[in-house]
């Protein structure tokens, strides 16, 4: 657990020193994301090839300004951790090792505070608040890291280790694209 946050910490450096760096050629708030300014801000996360996949995919992620990107954001990883932790709930009637069914039962707990997270970091959006937005969505990605820790060495469900990854990476974007806004007041 150590070393997610001694990384998280190095990664959250990196992400702010490439935000100052590319801060001239990132879109303005109420101007259209254009797919290269959605290839800078992705250049930014931890995957950016994961990002610019999962942008490209959502449908009015071409068509909304920055803004409108950062709710598109938020509802992708509410729905991923609605839908993760739908699938902890299923797996922990299912598992008969103790040990496995405990780390569910965390796992659980962690989503559980990942969503309140997330709510949290919805309600700094709507308030214009966008450094509180990047700290809850910070962490929300810790509490999947967490998650990640508790199953490790388990054989746990390999849907479960997608979604925390996936989890980690949507947060990841939420974290740039908070930065951006916050630097556009």
């Amino acid at each position: 657990m150590v070393s997610f946050k001694s990384y998280f910490f190095q990664a959250s450096i990196v992400l702010v020193l490439l935000f100052m760096i590319m801060t001239p050629s990132l879109p303005r708030l109420h101007v259209q994301v254009s797919s290269g300014e959605i290839n800078d801000i992705c250049s930014m996360t931890l995957n950016p090839s994961y990002c610019v996949e999962l942008l490209q995919s959502t449908p009015g992620t071409a068509t909304t300004d920055l803004k409108g990107l950062a709710k598109i954001i938020l509802d992708l990883a509410h729905s991923n951790t609605s839908k993760t932790l739908d699938q902890i709930h299923s797996l922990i009637p299912k598992t008969t090792d103790p040990i496995l069914k405990e780390s569910y039962q965390s796992c659980s707990e962690h989503y559980d505070n990942a969503t309140s997270d997330l709510d949290e970091a919805e309600s700094d959006f709507k308030q214009g608040d966008y450094f509180g937005m990047n700290i809850q969505a910070s962490g929300a990605l810790d509490e999947a890291g967490d998650c990640n820790d508790e199953t490790e060495g388990l054989p746990a469900d390999p849907s479960l280790r997608k979604g925390n990854q996936d989890l980690k990476n949507i947060c990841g974007i939420i974290l740039v694209v908070a930065n951006l806004l916050n630097g556009s007041n």
